[in-house]
């Protein structure tokens, strides 16, 4: 499956992906409070085909940078959660549909989140962070409307439930 100098959009070992993405869905817990509000997440994730031959398919592995804040507001009290997510990412590419412009994956990210927290509520410390293990899993893919360029969708769980966004490839 790897990519042919025939303009194969196929992934495979050597070619390199970088997604710059939107995502939507709560997450962490915070739609359990009514009057949460989220930010859409911002991300940036990178991977690279490094092991083909694993059935019929390419193993890539990668990185993801993203960032998504949350505030509440309830009788004058306010509260915000800021998250900083750094993680790593496998993903295992088969091409479902035999599509040469489609590219279908399913992956894991194991990382960590960095979140703060302020609030005005004088009973509580008014501000706090901390550093926690993270992990996900996911399902996506990748419609190349050129060589280089093209669209991206993921459903699952690191840092929100749907993701959209641009992908390059070189």
């Amino acid at each position: 499956m790897a990519k042919s100098a025939a303009g194969n959009h196929d992934f495979g070992v050597g070619s390199t992906a970088a997604n710059l993405g939107v995502g939507f869905g709560l997450g962490y817990g915070y739609g359990l409070f009514s009057g949460v509000r989220a930010t859409p997440a911002l991300s940036v994730s990178v991977e690279r085909g490094i092991l083909d031959n694993v059935g019929p398919g390419v193993i890539g592995i990668g990185g993801l940078v993203g960032y998504k804040s949350y505030s509440w507001n309830s009788g004058g009290y306010k509260a915000s959660w800021k998250n900083f997510i750094v993680a790593a990412r496998g993903t295992y590419h088969y091409n479902i549909l035999e599509n040469p412009k489609l590219d279908t994956y399913a992956g894991l990210s194991l990382g960590v989140r960095v979140e703060s927290y302020s609030t005005n509520y004088d009973i509580y410390n008014n501000n706090y962070g901390g550093v926690a293990l993270m992990s996900g899993v996911f399902l996506g893919g990748r419609y190349m409307l050129t060589d280089n360029l093209g669209a991206f969708g993921e459903l699952g769980y690191d840092m929100s439930y749907l993701k959209l966004g641009l992908t390059a490839r070189f």
